[in-house]
């Protein structure tokens, strides 16, 4: 075969194969659908399911929600191991920065102290935030403590030590508890303070909302903090706070929600704002909000923040129903207005 004719056979065999494979993979093939991946708060956990549960049905996109606590999910959106992270406890604009994160907030609730005395009967606990960090702190010991007795006239507290009981892994849970008991109390400011976790001087440490609510209920005349929806779900005796004006406040959704309500969330950087401590007649002063915090970088964001925008729309009855505070309208269009900032080229699908 001579030159000529042989490169003339090759040009023609490659053709073919190029039309081959442009016949089996075409150009404009449709991209699967991403499933998405998210970890963190286990305050936010049943209503994150339940969100993800009825979009995926109507989007084909999988949800997949792993708890752990608020630290789990910020180390794991630091690290872009999740398309999302949600945790309790915010971040700062440099830690933001610094890690090509952006965060805000999808939905709020109450922290509510519960307890297992069962000489009360049916009658609640009342308690005040010096109280709590009295005995968390371990300067109260016992239920008949002359500083509970004086808050529960006639009530039978029992002479029996008190058993406490609290988060044991980084939890924004505890950080939001923590940053109330660090506004009401001056030791508790000085010993301790605010974090996700704390070097807790007395009781015994567990994981997640579930444990603790588990552990409380099972161990007699002990007490705990949890997160408000549970706790109603699951008919767990909750304490009523006594305010620093003198007056009494049990958690509500209207209680919470006014919390929600009197924030001024548009002058808060990064909606880094923490609802803790809100003094008023029918304010819960332990309530909070949770965060979604999302990798800037992450190849799913657009498809992300269809989630959420789902979520914000459709999912303030589901949230209801559960326990938890839906985001006002007002705030709802200022987190609107931080995407179309933080991410202008991604959420065109993602609005109205």
């Amino acid at each position: 075969m001579n030159t000529t004719r042989f490169r003339t056979l090759n040009r023609l065999l490659f053709t073919v194969a190029t039309a081959l494979v442009a016949t089996a993979t075409p150009a404009f093939a449709a991209k699967p659908v991403e499933d998405l991946h998210g970890a963190g708060s286990t305050f936010v956990q049943p209503i994150l399911k339940e969100w993800a549960y009825n979009w995926s049905t109507k989007s084909g996109v999988k949800i997949t929600y792993d708890g752990g606590g608020s630290g789990v999910g910020i180390s794991k959106a630091k690290a872009g191991d999740v398309d999302f992270g949600a945790s309790d406890a915010p971040l700062g604009d440099e830690e933001l920065a610094a890690n090509n994160l952006v965060q805000f907030p999808i939905v709020a609730g109450g922290i509510v102290v519960i307890e297992n005395i069962s000489s009360l009967g049916r009658r609640r606990l009342q308690v005040n935030g010096q109280a709590l960090a009295d005995i968390f702190m371990g300067k109260i010991t016992r239920w008949n403590d002359p500083e509970l007795a004086a808050l529960n006239p006639g009530a039978a507290l029992p002479d029996t030590p008190i058993t406490v009981v609290h988060r044991s892994e980084g939890s924004g849970t505890t950080y939001n508890f923590t940053a109330y008991l660090t506004r009401v109390s001056p030791a508790w400011a000085a010993k301790l303070g605010t974090g996700k976790t704390v070097s807790w001087p007395v009781g015994t440490g567990t994981e997640g909302n579930q444990n603790v609510a588990n552990m409380v209920s099972n161990t007699p005349d002990s007490i705990g903090y949890v997160e408000y929806g549970y706790a109603l779900a699951h008919n767990l005796r909750i304490a009523t706070l006594h305010t620093a004006s003198g007056g009494t406040v049990f958690p509500t959704q209207t209680t919470i929600r006014n919390a929600v309500d009197a924030a001024d969330w548009a002058h808060a950087s990064s909606f880094n704002l923490l609802l803790v401590g809100t003094e008023g007649k029918d304010v819960w002063p332990i309530a909070a909000t949770t965060w979604v915090i999302i990798p800037n970088k992450s190849p799913n964001v657009q498809k992300t923040l269809e989630f959420f925008r789902w979520a914000l729309d459709n999912g303030a009855e589901l949230a209801d129903a559960q326990g938890y505070t839906p985001l006002p309208p007002k705030l709802v269009k200022l987190v609107e207005k931080s995407w179309a900032k933080s991410f202008p080229a991604k959420t065109a699908l993602a609005s109205h």
